[in-house]
């Protein structure tokens, strides 16, 4: 799956997420206007000075989408979880 698609500006490439969520609760913190993607966990080698070696990191990215007000984030949500389900499909 190398599908990418357009979120407000940001380029996600569906074949790296690991899930996709939205708060449904209006009371409830995080806003209720956040989409949430979470992509898969990626490895990176990072220098450490203080002992002189490379040292393998995982970083679990997520990226975090704005809307106007909640009912646009759940709307936005379910297309991209149909866009996101047709591309596993075709895997």
């Amino acid at each position: 799956m190398n599908k990418i698609i357009n979120l407000n500006g940001n380029a996600v490439e569906l074949a790296q997420v690991k899930s996709i969520s939205v708060n449904e609760y209006f009371d409830v913190e995080p806003k209720t206007n956040q989409l949430k993607i979470e992509f898969k966990g990626r490895k990176e080698y990072i220098f450490n000075p203080g002992i002189k070696e490379w040292e393998l990191n995982t970083f679990n990215d997520v990226l975090l989408v704005d809307y106007p007000d909640g009912q646009t984030a759940i709307e936005n949500y379910l297309q991209i979880m149909e866009i996101w389900e047709e591309a596993l499909q075709k895997e």
